[in-house]
């Protein structure tokens, strides 16, 4: 067998487990309850799943709708702060050893815990009135994802010549047009795809929203996820439900986007 038919065989056995497994989910989501555990299981098309999760005394649906926001929130925050940080960073005529030690210290809180941090934050947020509500969550998000905007948005300005900053201001551009109208847009690949990769961080996060909520409507989807699993039974349908609507929209978000993606991570990986 060659290489090229091994690579083949490899790639088609990742396409299927990771393809199965949504496909399975979302084969379960419009299920009926008995189909779902009946032994001699059978397609019976139905939304009960999704019912259950919106009818009028559910919270599953303002969560799902907090998520959004929060997503929102925290990806257009460390998109504007991390591109701020990274233009200057990259052409501002810090000093070397600054930009180094700036860099180190962003890359160094990536690799610590989110637990180890957790407690100092509640404190914090507690303090400003910030716990329960989305606001708390959108900065909560934004402090653990912004070091990696800074850092990625950093080397994607690096990619854009210094000589188009010069030549706009001989031209008379202040430094913010030059920011805004000429380096911005040229950087554009990689800023989508820092905010893609934000987007799909703060979507997944669980953490966070379980400590800085008490549940109920005020919670992220993915906290309300975990109240499906229950001591008496497990509801498998709605499980598969939720798993649809937040999975799936963050799947073909990857696939419409890819180009983008792939253009912001290779462009980002030279310099220019």
């Amino acid at each position: 067998m060659t290489s090229r038919a091994i690579v083949r065989l490899l790639l088609i056995a990742s396409l299927v487990i990771t393809v199965v497994p949504v496909a399975w989910m979302i084969l379960i989501a419009f299920q009926t309850p008995r189909r779902i555990i009946d032994p001699d299981w059978a397609l019976e098309p139905s939304l009960y799943s999704f019912q259950e999760l919106f009818t009028a005394d559910a919270v599953y649906g303002q969560q799902v709708i907090n998520s959004v926001l929060i997503v929102l929130g925290a990806t257009l925050l460390c998109l504007v702060v991390g591109a701020f940080a990274g233009y200057s960073l990259s052409h501002l005529g810090w000093s070397k050893r600054t930009t180094m030690g700036f860099l180190a210290g962003a890359a160094m809180l990536q690799l610590i815990p989110p637990m180890t941090l957790i407690p100092g934050l509640y404190v914090v947020m507690s303090n400003y009135g910030l716990l329960g509500n989305v606001q708390g969550l959108i900065l909560a998000n934004t402090v653990f994802n912004l070091p990696f905007a800074t850092i990625m948005m950093k080397f994607y300005f690096d990619t854009v010549p210094s000589e188009l900053r010069e030549s706009a201001a001989m031209d008379g551009a202040s430094e913010l047009k030059t920011f805004a109208r000429v380096m911005t847009p040229l950087a554009a690949p990689g800023i989508a795809a820092v905010g893609i990769f934000t987007a799909i961080q703060v979507w997944n996060e669980f953490l966070m929203g379980l400590v800085f909520t008490t549940g109920g409507s005020e919670a992220p989807i993915t906290v309300g996820i975990a109240t499906l699993i229950q001591p008496q039974e497990i509801k498998f349908g709605p499980m598969a439900a939720v798993g649809v609507i937040t999975a799936v929209p963050i799947i073909l978000l990857v696939i419409v986007a890819n180009r983008q993606i792939v253009a912001g991570l290779t462009r980002g990986a030279v310099k220019g």
